[in-house]
């Protein structure tokens, strides 16, 4: 170790020996060293080093030049030992004190200890010592945004040392002394509302109330223009006592009010308290009473917009009243960066501070900052100190003040209010002794481990809370003038509550802005988190504190899923991306949900909100460093090949899955081989049920990434038109489950598809997305779009030569034909389907084209040809167990032999459908067999069961968002109706079914038409 060197940061950095100065080199060699004094003998990895210097653009030659400061360092301190290599890095030892900034420190605690045992002399002298310590800016001229961060921080410990000096001069009478220097702090630091509360103060004990109040209303004026807020509940409190013409505030105070806190790095002195006056010793007189032991009120006011988590107040408030005297009673709340857990924990302990006679302790544990958080020591110091103990009866370690305050609390009613707080093991210590104590924590990760009466998982606002804070800031009436782009703006904020508080504050600074302007701003989301910023109130701070928090591991996970689009992914599916064994990714997962950079809506699903994804693709597109050191380097990000891995890895793992449920639904469609390649090992399913619930778990997912593929695919790259074709196979293998995905949005991906391929100039990929378009539009009977789309994909899969696909393409074709009555198109469309699936010996497709052309015959009057080929296909369809195909052929073998007039087969076919169908859970067959029946019921003059099974179809097909069925069944319904002599009745369920056919463009109108005009007038 070195002896009798020393450092000054406190100004331009200095080193000494002794007398001697040393050189320092330049001002970025200064840099790297400022970040090792300050780590207090803790190392710092490459990875942080770098950042701490050139922040997300180090030069190419960063890591050379870093070695290159090393040395020099190691020169000009001269002995072995002293700067030392820990893994990439370098860390300092040093004797302590060898810096100013820790002697300022140190002082400052001292300080506080003094102040809390009534010696503000010593306080105030101790204050005038540490603050000496200043010789201009600190780290001047040092660059980096490790040295400005660390500026910003000292300047607010010379701020706060500054304003309780001044308190300190003026609870001692030097009140005209101290107005000078609060009128400067004051003019320099306007939003500062402690500076301004001790110059009113001066004023008023000077005999000034008038300037007092002058200097109030300017200060308020200063607030509302610069953040939209009002002043804090302390200003407004002095204010309206100096309006009533309190006495206390003209002369010398007791002493007993508290004082103002320092923030430390090594943890927050205590907020002042009344020590107990020594007694007298000897004298004739009577002895004087003991005092009653001080009673801190140390926890910050409660924000007076507090909004919503009514439920969630009292549950806490009921959980911290204490129950006996076994021990503390002890609330935990947990959530992400900025979701409101101080503003929650403080509104509670204002609510039960009546309980509470003994008073109120609060401590910030600063359990965000991954490199400094409190040390219990430091903080059990100043709660000791808070209860009336002297620094000369502080015990040494953290175990035996830990003791002492237990000691000192046991049979006090006391809140303890712990904010922020890293883990258990920060917290234990800080528990108080037996009685009727209780404590309330707040933290990002859950604390395990500690005896908690409640645990409050707190989430994002509600819409009308978010709406409600919302309008608090903003104004009702700019509220009401804009509600529905109001309810956009605090969406697009995720309902996060500071979020919201930070676009209300920004928007009552500027009174000319719109609500729509500030939702515009917000839109891209490339500069969402800069929008997010209102004086010291922003978003993207907050989420770097926990994003610093994170391993190099966790970081990565992090960077990677925030690149991929979509809500939501599974964990077969994340460690598809992550390229790593499903049980390490579900650790490393759930270690990000634990410190809520990530949130687990269900056992293995994973989602990010809104905001933290955003922040997550910024630390991703930070653009790749050197590698993290101890923890998650912003500057890290991802480069592009790692992206391309994730985007392979999960599309290889979807499609392959995809193409094996595929073959569950339709068994035997040589569709599933036409697909790929397969690069991956697909989940395997045990039949169609647990095929059905993957593909609806995934579909989300699937859409999301073939979308970004979409969004994503440049011209010209091989790597990008692979992963084209594979997003178009992976939605063609999901769409035999239409009805079980989000069937709305794969209407939207298939078109963008469509677009890419043609953009590349990819025929095959063009010729088999046009077909999915055609297929959606098909099925949600948009019958103009699905002809262009399929005669677009049967023209490109003949130039590609796709015979698979041009097959499917073909039929729906024909049954687009079908639909528009042009009967014999649609038996060539499907003969000619029929022959190519002869020629590919694609049985299952053959059959089911069959069973669509023999429908066709139905239509066309042909029923007679139509039953010997229904019922040609369906022993084949039953051994390959096609339960679509086997319920769509008895479906239409009802329809043939009910054209036939054989009505009794008919009913029996509709129920053997039915029988399939029903447990298969193919929903929409169940309700075409339904209306279908209920038809030939009618037919044979069984009006009451068809009337039951028309209900019930109409009300299933509903269900399924199905119009043209719905429309079919309240046919089949106005006939039975209209039959059993109940006219009106049936003329509604008429009226009902030609509008939804109108709507469809089917020519259906014009049969309805004929059935109403046939009804009784």
């Amino acid at each position: 170790m070195t002896a009798g060197v020393r450092f000054e940061l406190l100004g331009p950095m200095r080193a000494y020996r002794g007398d001697e100065r040393l050189g320092t080199g330049t001002p970025q060699q200064q840099a790297m060293l400022a970040v090792l004094l300050l780590r207090s003998g803790h190392g710092a990895g490459l990875g942080e080093l770098l950042d701490a210097l050139w922040g997300e653009e180090p030069p190419h030659a960063a890591v050379t030049t870093l070695r290159t400061y090393a040395w020099r360092w190691r020169k000009v301190l001269a002995e072995p030992g002293v700067l030392v290599s820990v893994g990439d890095g370098y860390r300092l030892v040093l004797e302590k004190p060898c810096l100013d900034v820790q002697e300022a420190e140190e002082l400052a605690a001292r300080a506080a200890v003094e102040r809390g045992a009534g010696r503000r002399e010593a306080a105030a002298k101790l204050l005038r010592e540490a603050l000496g310590l200043w010789q201009g800016e600190p780290l001047a001229a040092l660059p980096g945004p490790y040295a400005e961060r660390q500026r910003s921080r000292l300047e607010e410990l010379r701020l706060r040392l500054l304003e309780d000096r001044l308190e300190l001069d003026i609870e001692a009478g030097c009140e005209a002394a101290a107005v000078p220097d609060l009128r400067l702090l004051t003019s320099e630091h306007p939003l500062r509302e402690r500076p301004v509360a001790l110059l009113m103060r001066a004023l008023c004990r000077t005999g000034r109330q008038a300037d007092a109040l002058n200097l109030f209303r300017t200060a308020r004026q200063g607030l509302i223009s610069e953040i939209g807020l009002e002043p804090g509940p302390e200003l407004l409190s002095l204010h309206q006592r100096i309006l009533s013409g309190d006495q206390e505030l003209a002369g010398a105070e007791d002493g007993s009010r508290r004082g103002g806190a320092v923030a430390l790095s090594g943890g927050p002195a205590p907020a002042g308290a009344a020590a107990a006056a020594a007694v007298a010793e000897g004298g004739g007189g009577p002895e004087p009473e003991p005092e009653a032991p001080p009673v801190p009120a140390q926890t910050p006011s409660a924000p007076g917009d507090f909004t919503g988590r009514a439920a969630l107040v009292r549950r806490l408030a009921e959980a911290l009243t204490p129950a006996g005297d076994s021990g503390p009673a002890l609330a935990l709340i947990s959530g992400m960066g900025g979701v409101g857990k101080t503003a929650l924990a403080l509104h509670t302990a204002d609510r039960v501070r009546d309980g509470f006679p003994d008073g109120q302790l609060y401590a910030d544990l600063r359990g965000t900052d991954a490199h400094d958080p409190c040390d219990p020591g430091h903080v059990l110091v100043g709660f000791l100190a808070a209860l009336g103990v002297t620094a000369d009866a502080l015990p040494a370690d953290v175990e035996g003040r830990a003791a002492l305050f237990r000691s000192m609390t046991a049979g006090r009613r006391m809140l303890v209010v712990l904010d922020n707080a890293r883990d258990a093991a920060q917290v234990r210590p800080l528990l108080p002794g037996p009685g009727r104590c209780a404590v309330l924590v707040t933290s990002r990760p859950r604390l395990a481990g500690l005896p908690a009466r409640h645990q409050a998982d707190l989430d994002v606002f509600e819409l009308p809370e978010a709406l409600e804070l919302f309008g608090r800031v903003i104004g009702r009436d700019r509220l009401d003038a804009e509600p529905e782009t109001a309810r956009e703006l605090v969406a697009t904020c995720g309902f996060l509550p500071l979020a919201v508080r930070i676009v209300a504050a920004r928007l009552a600074a500027r009174p000319s802005w719109t609500v729509a302007l500030l939702t515009a701003r917000l839109a891209d989301e490339r500069r969402r988190l800069n929008e997010l910023r209102v004086g010291d109130l922003a978003i993207a701070p907050v989420f770097e504190l926990g994003y610093r928090q994170l391993s190099a591991e966790q970081a990565r996970a992090f960077r990677v899923l925030a690149c991929l689009d979509g809500p939501g992914i599974g964990l077969t599916s994340a460690a598809a991306a992550l390229g790593a064994d499903e049980f390490h990714v579900e650790e490393v997962l759930e270690s990000l949900v634990d410190v809520a950079m990530l949130e687990s809506p269900t056992p293995g699903r994973y989602r990010f909100h809104d905001l933290l994804r955003t922040f997550g693709r910024q630390c991703a597109g930070a653009g790749a460093g050197a590698g993290a050191g101890a923890g998650a380097d912003v500057g890290v990000g991802v480069d592009r090949a790692e992206l391309a891995g994730a985007l392979d890895g999960l599309l290889d793992h979807l499609l392959a899955t995809a193409c094996a449920a595929f073959r569950h639904a339709v068994p035997g469609d040589l569709v599933a081989g036409a697909l790929g390649p397969l690069r991956a090992r697909p989940l395997s399913f045990a039949g169609l049920e647990p095929a059905r619930t993957w593909a609806l778990t995934e579909s989300e997912t699937a859409l999301a990434l073939a979308a970004q593929i979409a969004a994503c695919a440049r011209p010209g790259h091989p790597a990008w038109r692979g992963r084209l074709r594979a997003a178009i196979d992976l939605l063609i293998a999901l769409s035999p489950f239409h009805q079980d995905t989000r069937y709305g949005q794969l209407a939207p991906t298939g078109l963008l598809l469509a677009e890419a391929a043609a953009r590349h100039g990819d025929r095959k990929a063009e010729g088999r997305a046009r077909f999915l378009c055609g297929t959606i539009a098909l099925k949600d009977t948009r019958l103009a779009e699905a002809e262009t789309e399929a005669r677009l994909a049967v023209l490109a899969c003949r130039e590609a030569g796709d015979t698979v696909v041009l097959r499917q393409a073909l039929n729906d074709l024909g049954l687009v034909a079908q639909f528009l009555r042009r009967f014999d198109e649609a038996i060539a469309c499907f003969d000619e389907a029929i022959a190519l699936a002869r020629e590919l010996d694609h049985r299952s497709g053959e059959y089911a084209t069959t069973v669509n052309a023999a429908l066709a015959r139905v239509r066309s009057g042909r029923a007679h040809e139509a039953v010997p080929a229904c019922e040609a296909v369906l022993p084949g369809l039953r051994e390959m167990d096609d339960r679509h195909g086997i319920c769509y052929a008895l479906y239409v073998l009802g329809l043939a032999l009910h054209a036939t007039g054989r009505y009794e087969e008919a009913i029996a076919r509709y129920g053997d459908c039915l029988a399939v169908a029903g447990p298969a859970g193919i929903r929409q067959r169940v309700a075409h067999a339904r209306y279908r029946m209920a038809d030939t019921l009618r037919a044979v003059g069984r009006h009451a069961e068809a009337q039951e099974q028309a209900e019930a179809a109409l009300s299933l097909c509903r269900d399924l968002g199905s119009d043209r069925d719905s429309g079919h069944a309240l046919v089949v319904l106005g006939r039975t109706l209209a039959e059993r002599g109940r006219a009106e009745e049936a003329r509604s369920r008429l009226l009902s079914a030609s509008a939804l056919f109108a709507k469809l463009g089917l020519p259906d109108v014009a049969d309805v038409e004929e059935l109403l005009a046939a009804l009784p007038a």
